[in-house]
């Protein structure tokens, strides 16, 4: 599988979301969309996307999923996917911190697929793995799919995420933060917010590592 990653930038924070073509087949999966932007949509005509298989989200805060529902309207064959125990935050805007954060009402809606540590989700002939890694919220996950990891707000760049909003734990950060350290093997760090990296150099490097 010939995999292209395109990045863009989105939201008022701003979050980093990421379009994964595979150039062979046109499939593609979207990842944390903050907001609905039509730079998405237009890359994905320019780059041949002919389906849009996932929508995958690292966890349930607004600045990652308020761009869903008009995703999944232009792209109904799209699957939602979050962890189980974060679904809850689509729906329930104490958990998506829409409130806190002054934001508009949110569309509430539910996920296709709700995915716990290990699940596999097929794409094409290979397969995206799901990684737990709670700490940022209760139910945040990393996908991992051939020598990318999708991090969310779990790791950055010499850096990790928040563990003060309300289901985060620094405890379970610590212990998602050595799991991440613990892979074998190299990864591009594709993180939520802020620059890339890859893990050999936030194992490195990173004091939280």
């Amino acid at each position: 599988m010939k995999l292209r990653v395109y990045q863009f930038s989105l939201g008022f924070l701003p979050t980093n979301c990421y379009l994964l073509v595979n150039e062979e087949t046109g499939h593609a999966a979207l990842v944390d969309p903050a907001v609905y932007d039509a730079s998405v949509t237009t890359a994905m005509n320019e780059h041949g996307v002919t389906e849009l298989t996932y929508i995958l989200l690292t966890h349930g805060h607004f600045d990652h999923i308020l761009g869903v529902p008009r995703f999944k309207e232009l792209h109904p064959e799209a699957k939602v996917v979050i962890s189980k125990i974060d679904e809850r935050a689509l729906y329930d805007p104490n958990y998506s911190l829409v409130g806190d954060f002054g934001m508009p009402e949110q569309h509430p809606m539910r996920a296709d697929l709700l995915v716990e540590d290990g699940t596999a989700l097929d794409f094409d002939e290979g397969s995206i793995k799901v990684i737990h890694t709670p700490g940022h919220t209760e139910g945040s996950v990393c996908y991992q799919i051939q020598d990318i990891l999708l991090t969310g707000d779990t790791l950055f760049q010499m850096s990790c995420g928040r563990t003060d909003f309300i289901d985060g734990d620094p405890a379970a950060m610590r212990r998602s933060l050595k799991k991440l350290a613990a892979l074998p093997g190299n990864y591009q760090v594709l993180p939520g917010h802020d620059a890339l990296s890859d893990l050999d150099f936030e194992r490195q490097h990173n004091p939280y590592l």
